[in-house]
């Protein structure tokens, strides 16, 4: 009797280290495809910031912004354009016309019916 309590008893025991293996496995597949996955996305991104790094050395060399700054036709400001705060002309803004607190119709005063109208 004792032997047959015994072997059922390592046997659960057998099946239950089984079945936590089997889940343990499973995990660890889980685990590998999320890293494969964050693997080649960070290798896509440090591949974009390369090709980034080279147009940015590319688009800021000195010789071609100077080229592009001789072609443009942007000019340099004159001391004349700068003019001081005080010498800046302000329109005066527009205020749109409000009621007199006396024609406002407060809710409170109205009927039951028509409380649900504001203007």
């Amino acid at each position: 009797m004792k032997h047959w309590l015994l072997n059922t008893l390592l046997f659960v025991l057998a099946i239950a280290n089984i079945i936590g293996l089997f889940l343990m496995k499973q995990r660890v597949v889980e685990y590998e495809k999320q890293l494969n996955t964050l693997t080649q996305t960070i290798l896509a991104n440090m591949r974009e910031i390369h090709t980034l790094k080279a147009d940015w050395a590319v688009l800021t060399e000195p010789s071609r912004l100077r080229h592009l700054i001789a072609e443009s036709s942007v000019r340099r400001i004159n001391v004349e354009q700068v003019v001081s705060p005080e010498q800046v002309e302000l329109s005066p803004v527009p205020v749109p016309p409000v009621k007199p607190f006396s024609e406002q119709i407060i809710v409170s005063d109205m009927p039951e019916e028509e409380t649900n109208v504001v203007p």
